[in-house]
């Protein structure tokens, strides 16, 4: 069974820099910088991907030369740690 990603906390605005992103929570005023790749990532979030499959698929695209375990795993340690820090929540909070 696909793993569903986690979508973007509506209090979240991004802003794309040359070099990656800043993320910036309104509600808990946590501000989170990610490079090219992690940029890349949370464009594809839903609505871009419903998978985590999806999702690191067109990663790899992207950097073909990066075996696609190695992107699952950067991916998942950063869902995670976006979660943790409140900038994504599951696909079913409202």
């Amino acid at each position: 069974m696909p793993t569903a990603l986690p979508v973007a906390s509506p209090s979240v605005v991004w802003t794309p820099l040359p070099d990656g992103a800043v993320l910036f929570s309104t509600e808990t005023e946590v501000y989170y910088g990610v490079n090219g790749v992690g940029a890349l990532m949370w464009e594809l979030l839903p609505p871009a991907s419903m998978t985590l499959e999806d999702l690191c698929t067109s990663v790899q695209a992207k950097y073909p030369d990066v075996p696609l375990e190695q992107i699952r795993t950067d991916v998942v340690e950063l869902l995670e740690d976006l979660k943790r820090c409140g900038l994504v929540q599951s696909p079913d909070a409202s």
